[in-house]
């Protein structure tokens, strides 16, 4: 890994935070195109020494961004953003070892965005299972009366 974020971290830190930037580093060694390197990071610390160190030229932020639409502007002044991105689980083993609610429930914020409201760093995985199946059966229903009445 990279000095540079070791330098700011513990070893085991640095590792869990940008678990792919060794192979960031090795594909730099290879190709000379902007890099854009996007899973793990946890801090702005973390974020800057990966930039710093010339391994990527982009950090991915889009989990981060539906849960806090303001982070780039604190990220940007160094500080970390007021929401962590975190494992999103119902509590029902067989759905949560699909990994399906990262997507899902991080989709639900993004949607929350678009609406103009604010999202919900905090919301049960359950919930958001519970609206998903809701919205998509009532999706199902509303197309098949439209292609009824046609």
């Amino acid at each position: 890994m990279s000095g540079g974020l070791q330098e700011q971290k513990k070893p085991s830190t640095a590792a869990r935070e940008a678990y792919f930037l060794e192979f960031a580093e090795k594909v730099r060694a290879t190709v000379h195109v902007p890099l854009m390197l996007t899973g793990g990071f946890r801090s702005a610390a973390g974020m800057n020494a990966a930039l710093a160190s010339g391994a990527v030229d982009v950090i991915g932020l889009a989990r981060l961004l539906a849960i806090d639409p303001d982070a780039p502007t604190a990220l940007l002044q160094g500080k970390d953003s007021a929401q962590q991105v975190h494992t999103i689980k119902t509590g029902i083993k067989p759905i949560d070892r699909m990994g399906l609610m990262e997507i899902l429930w991080y989709s639900l914020q993004l949607k929350r965005i678009a609406k103009g409201r604010e999202p919900r760093a905090n919301e049960s995985g359950l919930l958001a299972f519970v609206k998903s199946l809701a919205m998509s059966s009532w999706g199902t229903y509303r197309t098949r009366r439209l292609r009824a009445r046609n």
